[in-house]
This record gives C-alpha cells, sequence and structure tokens, in this order.
C-alpha cells in the first residue's frame, strides 16, 4: 500500500537519466547528500548517484501542497569540489529569463545574474548559448557553493526535469565551467 502512494520522482530521474545513456542508481536513503539545498519546508524524496562526468549525485527535493498552493519539485545535482573556499563568501548565481511578453511569454533570452566573487562565472555562462538554451528548456537555475555538509556546488532546477541527451550535455559544461573558474 505505501509502495502505490510514494512520490516515484525520483524512479522516474533515474529511468530518464538511463535512457540518455547517463550511468546512475538510486542511493540508499540516509545519505549527507540530502541535507544540502534541503530547507525548513522540503524533504528530500532521496539522492541518485551518478557514474562519470563531474556531476556526481543528484537530490531531489518536493515541498508538498497545501490548500492554498500545489506540490513543488527541486532537482539539485552535486558537484564535488575541494577547492571551494569558504573565505571567499558564497557564490550564488541564477537565471534570469527574459519572455516576449511577461508572464505568458516563450523564453527568448537567459541571462545569469548574482554574486560570483569575480570568479567570472556569470559572464560566462550568459556567454554560451548551450546553457541559455537548456535553461530556456526545462527551467530556472541557480548555482551555488558549499563548504559545510558537502565540499562542492550545486547546480538546482527549480522542477522536475526529465533531461535529455542535449540536456545533461549542457549540465555537464556548466559543471566544467564551474570546476575551471578561478577563485
Amino acid at each position: 500500500m505505501k509502495e502505490s502512494i510514494r512520490d516515484k520522482t525520483r524512479d522516474d530521474l533515474t529511468f530518464a537519466l538511463n535512457a540518455a545513456s547517463v550511468e546512475s542508481e538510486m542511493s540508499e536513503r540516509g545519505r549527507v547528500e540530502e541535507k544540502v539545498e534541503n530547507s525548513w519546508y522540503q524533504r528530500s524524496l532521496g539522492v541518485i548517484a551518478i557514474s562519470g562526468g563531474a556531476i556526481k549525485w543528484i537530490n531531489i527535493l518536493k515541498k508538498d501542497r497545501s490548500d492554498k498552493s500545489p506540490p513543488k519539485w527541486w532537482v539539485v545535482m552535486g558537484i564535488p569540489d575541494d577547492g571551494v573556499v569558504s573565505s571567499a563568501g558564497e557564490i550564488k548565481i541564477k537565471t534570469k529569463r527574459k519572455k516576449s511578453f511577461p508572464l505568458f511569454g516563450k523564453v527568448i533570452g537567459v541571462t545569469w545574474k548574482g554574486k560570483d566573487g569575480s570568479t567570472g562565472l556569470a559572464k560566462t555562462l550568459s556567454d554560451d548559448l548551450s546553457t541559455d538554451e537548456v535553461a530556456a528548456r526545462v527551467g530556472n537555475l541557480e548555482i551555488k557553493s558549499h563548504t559545510k555538509h558537502f565540499r562542492g556546488w550545486t547546480l538546482t532546477v527549480d522542477r522536475r526535469v526529465n533531461p535529455t541527451n542535449k540536456d545533461w550535455e549542457a549540465f555537464q559544461q556548466i559543471a566544467d565551467y564551474i570546476l575551471a573558474s578561478p577563485r
């Protein structure tokens, strides 16, 4: 009974990743990565372990529905990096999508804004066409540096996503830009 009502978003994402030739498997519950980006109003659905590439794990977060709002999901991709230092300050940049008509229009462009700690990461990502295209297709993206529960970076999509090969290549390209950025 409990299995039939369980949220299967993590299962679906694992299946979609494997279909896109990304070697992935669902991890056991209780990993420390479940706490990364997890706020008091969210709960983790579990971690997906990724083999190969800079992105090593994915955590699915969910905010349950209430009487005034529908459920909401976040896909948090983890990019381990021992080079992240806490003295440089938190780096936090996210996409700002430009639409042809406010609220309802088609996404016509994307820029990256926020605190990039003089790494030039926001400009680098804004200049890359593939990162703009993936943000227009899958949703808003956010990059943060972390030094507490986990040393590295997170790339967060603000909704459920089932990435295609092209989307995954763009996510990996973003991760490569992050790891190559000066600190």
